[in-house]
Formats: C-alpha cells, sequence, structure tokens
C-alpha cells in the first residue's frame, strides 16, 4: 500500500466512530492501579476515523497515517491490536493499514480504542479464529475502553468500563462535541482526580439517566449527567470554563467534560438546536464542534 494514497477497495474499509461518557463515576482505586467505574457510554458514527485494510500484503504489520502526530509503529493501538490478534490466533500477518485520522486526539472519546476495536472487529471479520469472548479478551489487555468498541452500541459499563450492558432502544440525543485546541491524557486525568470523588453511584441515577434520554425528556436527562473526572480539569484548564458558559448561552441544558478530556458535551433541546449550536462553536478559531450522528445502518 501507498503510504499517501488510498488504495483499498470499499469493502476493506472500516469506520471507527467515537464516544461520549454521558455519566461517569469514579468509584474506587482498586490495589492493581485501575479504578473501579460505573459509566454510561453512547457511541456515534460521525465523526470518525477510517481504516484500510490490506489482508495480502508482504509479511508483516505495516501502518500509515495521515496524521503527521500519530505513531505509525509499535506504540499504535492498531498496531498492537493487529500484533496481538495475529498472536492469539497464531496467523502470521500480510497486513497493511491505513488509518484516516479524523477524531481528534486525546480528547475523550475514544479515538485510538475506537481504531484498536475496528481492527480487531476487522481481522476476526477476516479469519474468525478467535470467537467472542476471546476477542474481548484480547481487546481489553489493549485498553480498558477497546471491549466497548466491539459492541458499538449505547452501554452501562462497570468495572474498568469492560463490563458492559447494552442499553436498547436509546435514541441518539442532541449531543454536541466541542474539541479545544489541546489534549489530556487519561494518565493525568485519573491522577488528579480528588480522594473525595471516589465514591459509589448513586443507587438507580444511571437507570434514570437512561429512561429520561428513551423518553426523550433531556430537560430531565440533563442534571444527571455527570463526570468525576472533570472537576480537575476545569481547575487545570480555564478555556474549558469559558467554552462551557458559551455552550449555555447557546441554549444547552448541561455542559460536562467527556471521558478524560478536553472535550466537552453539551446535551441540547434538540436536534436542530445542536445543528445551530455545533455550526457556531466551529465557526470560531481553535475549536472543532460537532453536532454528534447516529448513521442508519
Amino acid at each position: 500500500m501507498n503510504p499517501t494514497v488510498s488504495t483499498v477497495s470499499a469493502e476493506n474499509t472500516f469506520f471507527c466512530g467515537g464516544k461520549v461518557n454521558l455519566f461517569l463515576k469514579t468509584e474506587r482505586l482498586n490495589p492493581d492501579g485501575f479504578h473501579s467505574i460505573a459509566t454510561l457510554f453512547l457511541p456515534f458514527d460521525a465523526p470518525a476515523d477510517r481504516l484500510e485494510v490490506e489482508f495480502d500484503a508482504d509479511e508483516g504489520i505495516s501502518l500509515y497515517c495521515d496524521h503527521p502526530e500519530v505513531p505509525c509503529g509499535e506504540k499504535n493501538l492498531v498496531w498492537k491490536a493487529a500484533k496481538s490478534y495475529a498472536d492469539a490466533a497464531k496467523i502470521t500477518p500480510h497486513w497493511s493499514v491505513f488509518l484516516h485520522k479524523d477524531l481528534p486526539m486525546a480528547a475523550g472519546v475514544g479515538g485510538g480504542s475506537s481504531d484498536a476495536g475496528a481492527m480487531l472487529t476487522a481481522l476476526e471479520e477476516k479469519y474468525g479464529a478467535l470467537g467472542r469472548e476471546k476477542l474481548a479478551e484480547v481487546a481489553l489487555a489493549l485498553g480498558a475502553d477497546v471491549p466497548f468498541f466491539l459492541i458499538r452500541k449505547p452501554c452501562i459499563g462497570r468495572g474498568r468500563g469492560e463490563r458492559l450492558s447494552v442499553v436498547g432502544d436509546l435514541p441518539m440525543p442532541p449531543v454536541v462535541l466541542v474539541n479545544p485546541a489541546f489534549p489530556v491524557s487519561a494518565k493525568w486525568a485519573y491522577t488528579h482526580l480528588s480522594d473525595e470523588r471516589r465514591a459509589p453511584a448513586e443507587n438507580g441515577v444511571i437507570a434514570r439517566l437512561v429512561a429520561a434520554l428513551k423518553e426523550k425528556n433531556y430537560p430531565e436527562a440533563a442534571p444527571l449527567l455527570h463526570n468525576d473526572l472533570e472537576y480537575a480539569l476545569f481547575d487545570k484548564f480555564p478555556l474549558l470554563g469559558v467554552l462551557r458558559e458559551e455552550l449555555l448561552q447557546q441554549g444547552a441544558l448541561r455542559v460536562i467534560v467527556s471521558g478524560s478530556g478536553s472535550s466537552l458535551l453539551a446535551l441540547m433541546r434538540d436536534h436542530d438546536q445542536a445543528e445551530t449550536c455545533a455550526a457556531f462553536f466551529d465557526r470560531k478559531e481553535g475549536l472543532r464542534a460537532w453536532h454528534l450522528k447516529e448513521m442508519k445502518r
């Protein structure tokens, strides 16, 4: 595969949409250094990264990307996912992958995890060598969010986020995502989490949030949106507070940080308002903004 030109056929193209966390409670810090959380994952299909995979390339794993800041070797989660699949399936890889990057990086939307999940899914569709349970084990070894991207449906997540319960019939709410021009690593966000934030989630709070979202009662859902990680981010990065106030002025019902940041998500009253709001912020210098979309499949 030419590292600068896309040549792979459409059937070998895999889209990698992201996620936002409409609820994220850090319940405790475990002896292994990982947090147990309670979260509500919401996937979106646009914006999205894109993988183009050539399955009969030269021996080995070759990875190219159109973003200059993305590593293309062993540090990349796509490369790691391909290597982990090959090892688990005992397959000699002959794979060349081109990653088209559109999701913001270190932004709390799971871009790297989504890419890794898509790579595992592509290989399992091609070879069928692992099965669902083993594939999920491989995914978790790559990162806590990667198992979610094998499912890509609204889910309640427990444990590190890998114990997933699908939330059925949840319509896409009117959500705007705003990304400032700086990254925040998940490690930084969790390292700066205050001890006082670690406590079990209020009993039934995620169920109430899900019920309100299913009924499209967004004013009722809004106060239930929550993210324990955002407090340190708002303290460290004043711009996020400024953007939150501007989103509220544009009619947002509630604004929280997405995942470990740096993106903000805003719940709007309806999709027309979300479209207008996203366009308003996307015109601002140094920002990217989207009205998150779920594509019809």
